[in-house]
């Protein structure tokens, strides 16, 4: 209204009729207009805001960081695993077991900081490599071969068992670092003396050891806590299980909340905007194993060793109206809007996709939710889908990484394809 008002004067020859008429229309519609716009905005918004993103308070947020530098009261980052945190590096007693069995040893887990394609490299080799063992008595020889590290995987898979149980959307978690690290098994004879304790374990991988980093820890933004009923339960509406109120004001209700999967009783829960209401056939109090998604607005000036990483979408109002519509992908176009709606997108430009019959180069991406069975479609007669797309920073060891999130999501939503991406 501003700039017709403005195209209208313009048009006024005479300076002073300008000038009059200009203070007039300003004195008595500026105000009105001004009003009028910031009525309309504020409408929009709340219009927009009627639909949520239903991920909101569920984005996980994923590091790495040496074990020295973590703190252990932050509240935001957390070690995948707790006992990575543990003093005690080595069991001794498991460790003795295991020898006067024969059974696999792994003296130790540690991470690799390459690309995708160096990192199957690795793995396919098959190859051993010289080491020691550091006792407070005594160094031992050894030999040692490298297999993928399978522990932090089976957290990720365990928590979509915890999403699935807690009926929130799955999306796949952005944590390319739970990918990258290996067990160091040990393939020679080792005689520890009784009595002895390790101090030290030391391996030369030879041309790979540019990419060995010891004592990483990856983290995520979610913590293990316990939450108590505020109350007496109350009976619910089936007037057969009973329902339990979880306060949530003084754990922070900025955060998400998942029941764990070791509760017993456990029926279903709700979400209220303070509460947690646990469905349960337990009509006593009761505590309950909770998982606590820390929100991003918890950080507090930290600087971060490994780069910060997430599965969080930056949603406009179509895209959070197709997220709860369930609306089916059909054209390029929604594809591209799609993978530009994650944070992480800005670092790579979706170029194209093309179906095939079949892919004959290396893979250059991996799927992050390959613990997801489909005992629907047998892999053999699926078509190839190629995504490609085009990076800022190819060189980076993350960037196959990147590719491979994105890459993840579009196959959760086209099973009937395999995915595969391509950096051109």
């Amino acid at each position: 209204m501003k700039d017709i008002i403005q195209d209208r004067l313009n048009k006024v020859n005479n300076l002073s009729d300008r000038r009059l008429l200009r203070d007039i229309l300003y004195d008595v519609y500026g105000n009105v207009i001004d009003y009028n716009m910031d009525m309309y905005d504020k409408l929009e918004k709340r219009i927009y805001d009627e639909i949520p993103d239903p991920l909101d308070k569920f984005y996980i947020y994923t590091s790495l960081d040496i074990l020295e530098n973590i703190d252990p009261i932050s509240d935001f980052l957390h070690p995948i695993l707790t006992e990575d945190l543990s003093e005690t590096r080595y069991n001794m007693e498991e460790i003795h077991e295991k020898l006067k069995t024969g059974e696999p040893l792994i003296l130790a887990s540690i991470f690799m900081q390459c690309d995708i394609l160096a990192f199957q490299e690795i793995l396919q080799k098959k190859k051993t490599y010289k080491g020691y063992v550091k006792t407070e008595k005594d160094i031992y020889q050894i030999t040692v071969s490298l297999k993928r590290c399978e522990r932090y995987i089976q957290e990720i898979e365990k928590l979509y068992r915890i999403f699935q149980l807690n009926g929130v959307e799955w999306s796949t978690i952005n944590c390319p670092y739970a990918y990258k690290f290996v067990d160091i098994v040990l393939s020679s004879q080792l005689a520890i003396k009784p009595g002895e304790k390790i101090t030290e374990i030391s391996i030369d991988l030879a041309e790979y050891e540019r990419y060995k980093v010891i004592n990483a820890v990856p983290l995520w933004n979610i913590k293990q806590i316990i939450g108590d009923d505020k109350s007496f339960p109350m009976p619910a509406k089936d007037r057969i299980n009973y329902d339990h109120m979880v306060a949530l004001e003084d754990l922070g209700t900025q955060n998400g909340y998942l029941v764990g999967l070791d509760n017993e009783d456990y029926i279903y829960c709700k979400r209220l905007e303070n509460d947690l209401v646990i469905i349960s056939s337990n009509s006593d109090q009761h505590s309950w194993n909770l998982l606590q998604i820390e929100n991003v607005s918890n950080v507090k000036a930290q600087n971060f060793l490994y780069e910060l990483l997430s599965n969080k979408r930056n949603l406009g109002f179509a895209g959070r109206y197709a997220s709860v519509k369930s609306m089916v992908i059909r054209t390029k176009g929604e594809i591209s809007r799609l993978l530009k709606s994650y944070e992480i997108s800005k670092e790579l430009d979706f170029v194209g996709v093309e179906i095939r019959e079949s892919y004959n180069k290396p893979n250059e991406t991996v799927n992050f939710n390959d613990f997801i069975d489909d005992n629907i479609r047998v892999d053999a007669y699926k078509k190839v889908m190629l995504l490609t797309f085009r990076g800022a920073n190819r060189e980076g060891f993350l960037a196959l990484d990147k590719m491979s999130f994105l890459v993840s999501e579009i196959q959760v939503l086209f099973p009937e394809y395999k995915c595969i991406g391509e950096l051109v």
